[in-house]
């Protein structure tokens, strides 16, 4: 067995203690029991997987060369590693568990109609012998059959609102001791499943035969548990109280005795073969693999109970009123419900597929020198690295892919239910038929699409050493899937995996629908989850195709007169205006690349500060320009707007005076990258601003943003931010966009219709938007025109273009568009006011659209998309280019 050391526990508990603190830190006004209970089994796996399985392991299974020293580098991607490692494990057992929760719904149906079916007639039947053990006569209702029985059956426990605390928490109060004893009562049976004695059942077997011991050690109870917390009455009678008195009756005694005969063969085969002494360890060991189930379903069932209830009343009601509701089935609904489903899941196959070849594709490359874009054609790799790797350097690309083949399928499985969710919202379909359907349709076509991906996770431990201080740390190990067991693959693949699937997807719709009612209880402001109208989606992406096209063309027919080489380099030079480091950021870009040698950082920090940039300059600058010359002020609000503008200007001039100082005494050399003028210049008027920021900021939080009367010192902190970033970034591209670009489009505005308006007017209503604009069309003049150029040059030119674009580009363009359609809306929302040149309002109408959190949601969900299109553009685009070479 392995040791474990102070050092292993605190190393293994981290991954909670991250996920807690994001919890208290972003959740600490509005309690979340799902969110707690997810902590939780975290924190219990820690000890009932992760440290157990460290300790119960005879050695590493690592070769004798194997190096544990680990340098710092090392160090930070096993911290990652085992962070993705316990939260994905986390969210399996999260996510299987609620699917053993709505299994249980639906086994419930079969127990209801088994014994409504053949209680009362084998009562009937067997009545006399009923009353010979008895001593008195059984109780019958009074109904004429399973039809009758139906009909009577009611529900008064339906609770209205799942998320409500106060429900929730009646739940967990009146089931965990429900759960608790009979998880206790049917532990022992279920432990030569888990110890897999003699290793005679094989790993798929092993794994449906859990699953099927899950659904009779919980699945059955909480079937009846589900039926009384539902309230199903047969009439008077409380059918529920009496389904669950069942269970812990009769179900109980059978367990217990079969308990007994367990223990008492066990006993008996260990004086027979002289393993006696065994049979603690071998117990011992089963416990603490055939426990944790327990605290799971404890934790989980009553979150999900109410949930449960939902669908067991309706998968209820369809069966008793199955006649009625197929005469008035409504096929076009349905029909029009399945092909939304089946089309969300083509999207979300798509997603999957891709993001297992962008992986795949990566590790093949930098491992193997090859391009491989199937998990077969690189999983040998991957095991043997896992088996056989010198040092844990080796270990961490072997590792990344085996958790992110685990990770992706639960990933897949989320998107579906957020995407069903905005789907469900507009067409309003029912939610079972579309999560039934969209989670087959991915299930099918990945085990079609990527076969042999069906991978059996196991672990092994791996020493590493930190300054002289040994820890252990799980890592995965695969075992791939073997023809000869394909059969038992589908039958898992059916029996487990596509339940999880279809689960996870209407969990998260029944969650989005009671979500929103529960706000609405309580008062809270509802509405879109994002900032956006579908006006604006439509005519940002009609301006980018547009623009493509109009590129496409116009490029096309130019570089038919003039050399395309020049054409190139004028679009190159707005590429890299846009997207190259400039000023202080091509120093971060130089440090990056040196310590890391990674661009991801870069490209991430670039595409983060773009969007904040279209979502906040335009309104802001307005906002700032606006207050100082439109608005009536009194004297002293006067004197600190001009002095803020003449502390920028005169920072500024300080600023160059000083770089133009420092060049000239030969302190720097300007044309040297990456400390030129331009970043030694940003660096000084950093230092001017950053000391002006101080003042203001400090002003600004003592008087209060939203005092009573409100405070001026916003105009000079927003104003001097804005002059900072551009002095930092070198930032010409905003300031064309800004100030340049709104005179194009009024003079365009203008021409083309006939009641133009005030020019002004015009300018101001343009320039909210013009950062957005410029940064959709300038995209679109690259793709379309950089395309045109390379359309008939050699060497495939086109392909090594699209092929350096498209990888993250799928997903970098549609967060762009989002992020551009959102700051026209802002624009938009912000327009009337100045039409109206209602100049008092246009602050705090700035202030109420930026302070809204659907923008801040919009904002989180678009860097998400950003940063994991700058992991592609990072580590996979590269290697996309090279590959396309080769065609």
């Amino acid at each position: 067995m392995v040791s474990i050391t102070p050092l292993t526990i605190l190393v293994e508990f981290i991954p909670a203690l991250i996920v807690a603190l994001f919890y208290l830190v972003f959740f600490r006004e509005r309690r979340n029991r799902l969110i707690e209970a997810f902590v939780i089994i975290m924190a219990v796996k820690v000890f009932t997987f992760f440290l157990l399985n460290i300790w119960l392991a005879p050695n590493s299974g690592l070769p004798t060369y194997f190096t544990p020293v680990v340098n710092s580098g090392d160090l930070y991607w096993i911290l990652l590693t085992d962070f993705v490692f316990q939260f994905t494990y986390a969210l399996q057992d999260f996510l299987t568990w609620i699917m053993v929760s709505f299994v249980a719904a639906l086994f419930g149906q079969l127990v209801l109609i088994v014994k409504l079916s053949l209680q009362d007639p084998m009562k009937r039947r067997f009545s006399n012998l009923i009353k010979r053990l008895t001593g008195k006569e059984p109780e019958t209702d009074e109904y004429s059959g399973l039809g009758d029985r139906l009909d009577h059956i009611h529900f008064e426990g339906v609770e209205p609102q799942p998320l409500d605390p106060k429900i929730q928490e009646k739940a967990w109060r009146e089931s965990w001791k429900d759960y608790l004893i009979i998880g206790l009562v049917t532990i022992l049976p279920s432990i030569p499943v888990y110890m897999n004695p003699g290793g005679t059942i094989g790993p798929y077997v092993q794994g449906v035969l859990i699953f099927l011991t899950w659904i009779y050690r919980f699945g059955y109870p909480g079937s009846n548990r589900i039926a009384k917390g539902a309230g199903l009455r047969l009439g008077d009678r409380d059918l529920g109280e009496e389904m669950m008195q069942g269970v812990l009756g009769w179900f109980f005694r059978l367990n217990l005795i079969w308990s007994l005969f367990t223990i008492g063969l066990d006993v008996i085969r260990g004086i027979q073969t002289g393993t006696l002494g065994g049979l603690i360890g071998y117990y011992g060991i089963g416990l603490a693999l055939a426990f944790p189930p327990i605290l799971f379903v404890i934790l989980i069932f009553p979150l999900a109970e109410d949930f449960s209830v939902l669908l067991y009343k309706r998968i209820f009601d369809s069966i008793r009123s199955f006649r009625e509701k197929a005469k008035a089935f409504d096929w076009s609904n349905a029909i029009k419900n399945t092909l939304s489903a089946v089309a969300s899941g083509g999207l979300v196959t798509g997603a999957f597929v891709g993001a297992v070849m962008m992986v795949c594709l990566h590790f093949s490359f930098t491992q193997m020198g090859v391009f491989g874009l199937l998990p077969s054609m690189v999983d040998s790799v991957v095991v043997s690295l896992l088996n056989n790797a010198p040092k844990n350097g080796v270990l961490i690309a072997p590792t990344i892919w085996a958790l992110m083949m685990l990770l992706i399928p639960f990933a897949s499985m989320i998107l579906l239910g957020v995407l069903g969710r905005y789907i469900l919202r507009r067409t309003g379909y029912g939610k079972e038929g579309f999560a039934f359907f969209s989670a087959l349709t991915v299930a099918i076509a990945v085990w079609f699409l990527l076969p042999g991906m069906d991978y059996l996770l196991l672990v092994s431990p791996t020493p590493a050493t930190v300054a002289s201080r040994v820890f252990f740390r799980l890592r995965p190990i695969l075992s791939p899937p073997v023809e000869a067991a394909y059969l038992l693959r589908v039958a898992y693949q059916f029996i487990v995996f596509v339940p999880i699937y279809i689960a996870t997807v209407l969990f998260i719709l029944y969650f989005f629908e009671f979500r929103e009612k529960w706000r609405i209880s309580q008062g809270e402001k509802t509405g879109p989850l994002l900032s956006v109208h579908q006006k604006d989606v439509t005519d940002t992406i009609a301006m980018f195709f547009g623009g493509i096209f109009v590129s496409l063309i116009g490029v096309y027919l130019i570089g038919a007169v003039l050399d395309p080489g020049l054409l190139e380099g004028y679009i190159l030079t707005l590429f890299n205006e846009i997207g190259a480091a400039d000023g202080l950021e091509a120093v971060l870009e130089a440090f990056v690349l040196s310590s890391s040698g990674s661009i991801f950082p870069i490209i991430a920090e670039h595409n983060v500060i773009r969007t904040l940039l279209m979502l906040l300059l335009g309104p802001v600058f307005w906002s700032a320009i606006l207050w100082l010359v439109a608005l009536e002020k009194e004297s002293n609000e006067r004197k600190i707007g001009i002095a803020s503008i003449v502390g920028i200007f005169v920072g500024a001039v300080i600023a160059y005076l000083w770089t133009f100082r420092d060049a000239s005494l030969g302190l720097f050399q300007p044309n040297s990258w990456p400390w030129g003028f331009a970043a030694q210049l940003g660096l000084r008027a950093g230092i001017i601003y950053a000391v002006l920021l101080a003042i203001y900021l400090l002003a600004f939080v003592v008087r209060g943003f939203y005092g009573a009367e409100g405070s001026v010192w916003w105009v000079p902190l927003t104003a001097t931010l804005i002059a900072m970033e551009y002095f930092i970034y070198d930032d010409q591209f905003v300031l064309i966009a800004l100030i340049v670009l709104p005179l194009i489009l009024t003079a365009g505005y203008m021409i083309a219709t006939k009641n133009p308006g005030d020019p002004l007017l015009n300018y101001i209503r343009f320039s909210l938007m013009s950062l957005a604009i410029s940064e959709v069309l300038s995209t679109a003049l690259i793709l379309g025109g950089l395309s045109a150029i390379y359309l008939n040059a050699p060497n495939g030119g086109l392909i090594v273009f699209l092929a350096s674009i498209l990888p993250h580009a799928i997903i970098e363009i549609p967060a762009f568009l989002l992020a551009a359609a959102i700051s026209i809306r802002i624009a938009r929302n912000l327009s009337p006011l100045v039409m109206q040149e209602n100049w008092e309002e246009f602050p705090s109408k700035t202030r109420e659209l930026l302070g809204d959190m659907r923008t801040w949601r919009s904002y989180v969900l678009i860097v998400f998309f950003l940063l994991l299109a700058s992991v592609i553009e990072a580590y996979v685009t590269p290697i996309v280019v090279m590959m396309a070479r080769t065609l």
